[in-house]
């Protein structure tokens, strides 16, 4: 059962990228837009998970801390994932962000006194290296300001999606762990929380400077086109959709972690949301799989591989 809980979990996160890209094609997009896909997407989560379990009832500080931190995290790789997103194909951010679910999750089972053995350590290596193609491929858009702006942000998605696993991993080992619904949902509610605060001091920052429709540009005038009720509608589908193919995923991937070895959890889990990501881009989007793509999907399937050598 867990294998088909993962394989559940894999396909769910893997259309999360879908709608992403399908939210930002759309939009006008930067850090504010960003933030208003990620309010949208708590939004549409918290009521999921309303309507799934009710209300949160086992709380407890330890798991509302770790909720925040968990929160901020995932504010921060939804941003930044975002922004890829407008400079680089789906196959491209997909890679660096589930390679950052790994590497950096690897480091901190070796803080908890795992023993990774030499085939992970060798994994590691492979899996950095084949992010290397990635880097070095030109963007969708060019320039040299959009190229290190795509450089920072998929980095900063590297190093953010490895601490959503960390913090999911933590909570779940922690005794005062709660139920999944219940974590998720309160991380949902916290994230909603900070996105609208933000939301609200950009309108207030661009009010001060001169702009009179900073609020109905901040919270309604997002598109590349004028907003009409019907794109509207659109936009808050696609990421109510980005927001239920996530919340689903870190169900069943929580599920899997109560009983399934992080170790062959994660490797299976990155390497086929890899496959699948690439697969979906050039489905969905036309995006081909350039000669530095695949050897960046074939490098990365052989990292994890090796972590899956006891």
């Amino acid at each position: 059962m867990d294998y088909l809980y993962l394989l559940i979990a894999c396909i769910f996160f893997s259309l999360q990228f879908i709608f992403t890209k399908f939210f930002e094609s759309r939009t006008k997009g930067g850090f504010s837009i960003s933030i208003y896909n990620g309010a949208i997407s708590c939004v549409v989560a918290t009521l999921f998970l309303l309507v799934k379990s009710g209300l949160p009832t086992d709380m407890n500080m330890g798991a509302f801390v770790i909720a925040l931190l968990y929160s901020l995290s995932g504010i921060v790789c939804g941003i930044t994932t975002f922004m890829a997103m407008t400079y680089g194909k789906v196959s491209a951010v997909t890679t660096f962000c589930l390679a950052g679910g790994m590497v950096v999750p690897f480091f901190y089972g070796i803080y908890l006194n795992e023993n990774p053995g030499v085939f992970k350590w060798i994994g590691i290596i492979v899996l950095m290296i084949s992010l290397i193609p990635t880097l070095l491929k030109k963007e969708e858009k060019s320039g040299k300001d959009n190229k290190l702006i795509y450089i920072i942000c998929i980095i900063l998605v590297f190093l953010t999606n490895g601490l959503v696993s960390i913090f999911s991993k933590m909570h779940q080992i922690s005794s005062f762990a709660v139920s999944e619904d219940n974590f998720i949902m309160t991380a949902s509610l916290v994230r909603l929380v900070l996105s609208l605060v933000i939301m609200v001091v950009l309108s207030f920052v661009s009010y001060s400077k001169g702009d009179k429709k900073a609020f109905k540009n901040t919270f309604w005038e997002i598109g590349t086109k004028k907003m009409t009720i019907a794109l509207f509608a659109l936009l808050v589908l696609f990421a109510g959709a980005y927001s239920i193919c996530n919340t689903l995923g870190n169900i069943f991937s929580l599920k899997c972690m109560l009983t399934m070895d992080a170790s062959i959890q994660f490797p299976i889990l990155s390497a086929v949301v890899i496959i699948l990501g690439a697969v979906f881009g050039r489905v969905f989007f036309k995006e081909k799989i350039t000669k530095d793509v695949a050897l960046s999907l074939i490098l990365s399937c052989i990292g994890i591989g090796l972590f899956m050598i006891p």
